[in-house]
């Protein structure tokens, strides 16, 4: 199904409707003030056309914009050889009216069953990937989170050290918050050297020591990356963000080969805390645009 044919977020759906027909928005308070710019417009409308994926978890789980399937699965495990449509965690709720817009989804202890869904909605490339994934997360990490790693976010088809991104918090106290770019194994690890002996400086990471996250707040993650599988051979480039804010950037050649019947978009790894507004654009958005998004569901 085209894009531009799936049901869109209401608000911004509603405001490009009115700007398409006047050119100007006047008094709509989408991101909490009034415009009156052409640009802005013009702003609004370059992220809706870029919109591939949106679950804000108001409601239920499925997806309100999917390019391909819109449900969320439960496997029994990370290998995911088999898995149930929708939401069947038993430490996992809905919680309605608590989310950053609406409601939330709500993770309140560690589970084997792993909570997903297909990785047909990151709009994967075989040559020239780009794109950027936007979620909203609250929590205190040093005290909410148990022990051991915890992955709000996780993307593969294979491991987490193969293909993948993620999100997760270290192990070690005070937390720190990191951005995992992995390509193919055997193309970022050649020589197959030990975790433990790899260089910190020399991981495919982002870190972000004593992050800015509070369970009295919601903190808006994103990354964008582009130039993944480059065709001539040339670094790719991720950025990452805390509420708008550039944390780090990593540049090196990266290679990803999914099988998308494989590969999942995993939520809440050994995750406690509240995840809202999942988003999955089909391009690397600007760094004006990710600080838009910081206030995108802002409303009185």
């Amino acid at each position: 199904m085209p894009i531009s044919t799936i049901h869109r977020p209401i608000r911004l759906r509603n405001l490009l409707n009115s700007c398409s027909s006047i050119g100007l928005v006047v008094g709509v308070s989408l991101f909490g003030t009034a415009f009156a710019q052409q640009p802005v417009v013009d702003e609004l409308a370059a992220l809706k056309t870029s919109l591939y994926f949106h679950a804000p978890f108001d409601g239920g789980t499925d997806a309100k914009v999917a390019a391909r399937d819109r449900q969320l699965y439960t496997a029994p495990n990370l290998k995911r050889e088999s898995a149930e449509a929708g939401q069947h965690r038993s430490d996992v709720e809905i919680v309605a009216g608590d989310g950053q817009h609406g409601d939330a989804l709500r993770f309140r202890g560690k589970d084997k069953q792993v909570l997903f869904y297909s990785g047909s909605n990151m709009n994967f490339r075989e040559t020239d990937w780009q794109g950027t994934v936007s979620l909203w997360l609250r929590l205190t990490p040093d005290e909410d989170l148990k022990d051991g790693y915890s992955d709000p976010l996780q993307i593969t088809d294979k491991a987490w050290n193969d293909a993948s991104f993620f999100i997760d918090f270290d192990i070690d106290s005070p937390r720190t918050f990191r951005l995992g770019v992995f390509s193919e194994y055997k193309f970022w690890n050649p020589k197959d050297v030990k975790w433990e002996e790899w260089p910190v400086a020399d991981r495919p990471m982002i870190h972000v020591p004593r992050p800015p996250l509070r369970r009295d707040r919601w903190t808006h993650v994103a990354w964008t990356f582009q130039g993944i599988n480059a065709a001539d051979g040339k670094p790719a480039k991720c950025q990452f963000y805390l509420d708008g804010k550039l944390q780090g950037t990593l540049e090196r050649p990266l290679e990803f080969q999914w099988d998308l019947e494989r590969t999942a978009i995993m939520l809440g790894l050994d995750y406690v805390g509240d995840l809202d507004e999942l988003m999955i654009f089909d391009r690397a958005l600007t760094e004006a645009e990710v600080a838009r998004l910081t206030t995108f569901f802002n409303e009185d």
